[in-house]
């Protein structure tokens, strides 16, 4: 039987954490380990019990949320740990940021049970996650913000280079499919979608899914 997931929940508001604890109450797969309301406090926290997940807030009353998650990565002791940004921002910079320091999975608080038990649970099987609703999100505030007019060439380069099924593979990824979940829904063998990942990081110059992600939403590909 599969152990229960060790989480943390790192947010100042009380009211936040006491609701993420009656969301996920009775909840068998989970076993909440800890709460901090601050960065400092998730730091110790975190070398303490040393959470498989931790849910981070990106506004903290000392330190934000994105630097308590680059912090994590850099030390050898809780590098190991996936955090996940649980916001009520759909900001471009801080997600794209959040995920370039490490944060697995970038999510809104008004996410329903659903959602967030499946952050939860992609993030502790190491599958990075950018939920639909906060990809489209992104990609109006880009375009809004007219940063997909430039390098028109480019993207039409990037999409070019990836064959059909590449595509097909990018845009499931980028829902946040597992390669298991991506093999389904397109009729292949898991081992097809991971050659299609490693061509497509090839071709995109990216080293993994959050990568490729922020790439994809920057040149207009998903």
């Amino acid at each position: 039987m599969k152990d229960a997931i060790r989480l943390a929940i790192v947010d100042d508001h009380e009211i936040v954490r006491l609701g993420i604890n009656r969301v996920l109450e009775g909840e068998r797969g989970i076993s909440l380990v800890g709460e901090a309301q601050n960065g400092a406090e998730a730091l110790e926290l975190a070398r303490r019990e040393k959470p498989q997940v931790m849910l981070v807030d990106v506004k903290l009353p000392d330190i934000s949320g994105i630097e308590v998650i680059q912090k994590l990565k850099e030390d050898p002791e809780t590098s190991g740990i996936q955090a996940i940004v649980l916001t009520v921002y759909d900001d471009l910079e801080i997600a794209a940021e959040a995920l370039r320091v490490g944060a697995i999975g970038y999510i809104l608080k008004d996410c329903g049970k659903e959602q967030l038990l499946k952050s939860i649970n992609s993030a502790a099987d190491g599958v990075p996650l950018v939920a639909t609703s906060i990809t489209r999100k992104l990609v109006s505030v880009l375009r809004n913000q007219g940063s997909l007019t430039t390098s028109t060439h480019a993207a039409e380069d990037s999409l070019l280079s990836l064959t059909d099924r590449e595509s097909d593979v990018l845009r499931l990824v980028a829902k946040g499919y597992s390669n298991k979940a991506v093999a389904r829904e397109l009729g292949i063998t898991i081992s097809t979608v991971k050659t299609h990942l490693r061509n497509i990081f090839r071709k995109l110059d990216v080293e993994d899914r959050a990568q490729v992600i922020i790439k994809a939403i920057k040149e207009g590909i998903i």
